[in-house]
């Protein structure tokens, strides 16, 4: 008997596939991932600051110090949980931006109306895992998945000084929104202390430091996870992470959905240095000079 005769592709696949492979293999073959010095040391940066943020972040003093940064972060957060509840078709009924106790932001509307069928008659599901969504659980996802994907631009944005200025002019904005919900003095002078300091870096020598500042923020964005999950478990905050969330609505203990998350901002910040090194091919010179024309100083 003669073998079965194999299944072709149809011609004008074929070639559709082989052009994308050979503009892949072009693009991967002339990208440059080998980082200068400039580079090399946004990278050690960047490291230093994840260490540096998960110290200040807990320490009572250093804590209230970067209270302003941190209304930014979770501002950020549940702001794309308010937009992806929104985009489902929830209502809103309250929102909380706490630099300590974390945020929370409740939508109604996004749970089942009738219980879910287990699939293990001997299982025991509790009340939310009965009436879980895809709306619900997309709206609890896009908070970390919105935090990393701002933190990937601002840290993309760290190994250039021109990028870095315009997303300064960002964050200049962002932080004065914070001051609408500001209930004490520490958050207030916490805000005042991180705007008079964006503001002195992009007068001081056309914002070469700036973008530290920058990769700073990018850092604490991006890998908002570990704070959430660490307040929760060194503080025991009034509003609980999305990672007890998660465990909550599709089951599995609370530190693994940690560990899931945290492997994506991981993999998420590792594609931010690659793209960092390979879009910004320039020397300190160069880079310097460009700065000095993009909205000057002097």
């Amino acid at each position: 008997m003669p073998p079965p005769a194999i299944p072709m592709l149809p011609q004008p696949i074929v070639e559709l596939t082989n052009s994308t492979a050979t503009t892949l293999h072009y693009f991967v073959s002339r990208a440059n991932i080998t980082p200068n010095s400039f580079q090399t040391n946004t990278v050690i940066a960047a490291c230093v600051m994840f260490l540096a943020i998960l110290i200040a972040w807990n320490l009572p003093i250093l804590r209230d110090a970067i209270a302003g940064l941190k209304l930014f972060t979770v501002g950020v957060h549940e702001l794309c949980h308010l937009a992806m509840g929104l985009s489902c078709g929830g209502q809103v009924v309250s929102i909380c931006i706490d630099p300590n106790d974390g945020g929370a932001t409740h939508v109604m509307g996004l749970m089942r109306t009738t219980p879910r069928i287990p699939r293990n008659p001997y299982a025991m599901p509790t009340f939310a895992q009965t009436f879980w969504s895809p709306s619900a659980i997309a709206t609890l996802a896009s908070g970390y998945i919105g935090s990393s994907i701002v933190g990937f631009l601002l840290v993309f944005s760290g190994f250039n000084i021109v990028a870095s200025k315009a997303c300064a002019l960002v964050l200049h904005f962002g932080l004065l929104v914070p001051v609408l919900r500001a209930d004490h003095w520490i958050a207030y002078a916490s805000i005042i202390g991180c705007e008079v300091l964006l503001i002195g870096l992009w007068f001081s020598d056309h914002g070469n430091a700036l973008r530290f500042y920058v990769l700073f923020v990018g850092v604490m964005n991006l890998f908002y996870v570990v704070w959430d999950y660490i307040d929760e478990r060194l503080f025991d905050k009034r509003n609980t992470s999305d990672c007890a969330q998660f465990s909550e609505l599709l089951g599995w203990p609370t530190s693994s959905w940690f560990i899931f998350w945290f492997v994506y901002d991981s993999l998420v910040f590792t594609a931010a240095i690659f793209a960092g090194i390979c879009v910004f091919r320039r020397t300190d010179d160069e880079m310097y000079r460009e700065a000095s024309k993009f909205l000057p100083t002097r």
